[in-house]
């Protein structure tokens, strides 16, 4: 091979390789099926014509994924979404909020950097949002800044 070959089979590895690592753990992004892994259990639908505030689950044993079949056995396929990145994705207490998204559906107050015990819970088809000021939101209101994407508060 000629040089310039090697060169540009290399930066295409490298370009496809990144791409990888960009949708690997990505949560509460659209995927080429159309659908947005919330978690490694749940997901919305990316589509014009699906209501954007229904959250959909898999199957018990079974991770969303980025495949045509959303739903695949756990272990046979990963999660497109993982356990950590939807766990490491929701504010602390840092001192300089009263409050902070505990799950999707849930908020706590802070007390400095503690957390209260008190676990506040949207109502039916809403999301948490500290940050629009309203605490708790419509999906499509919230648009891609899910602030915690928990299932539950730890």
């Amino acid at each position: 091979m000629q040089p310039s070959q090697v060169l540009r089979s290399l930066c295409l590895f490298a370009a496809l390789s990144s791409m990888a690592v960009v949708v690997l753990g990505l949560c509460d992004s659209c995927q080429t099926n159309n659908v947005a892994c919330l978690n490694e259990t749940h997901y919305r639908f990316c589509a014009d014509n699906v209501a954007p505030n229904q959250v959909a689950e898999c199957p018990t044993g079974q991770v969303c994924t980025n495949l045509a079949i959303i739903c695949m056995d756990k272990g046979s396929y990963d999660a497109s979404c993982s356990a950590d990145a939807a766990d490491g994705s929701c504010p602390s207490c840092d001192g300089t909020s009263m409050f902070v998204c505990t799950s999707r559906t849930t908020f706590q107050q802070c007390n400095g950097t503690s957390l209260l015990s008190q676990v506040t819970k949207c109502k039916d088809n809403k999301i948490c949002s500290i940050s629009s000021g309203k605490y708790c939101v419509d999906l499509c209101e919230a648009g891609d800044s899910i602030e915690c994407d928990r299932e539950a508060p730890l």
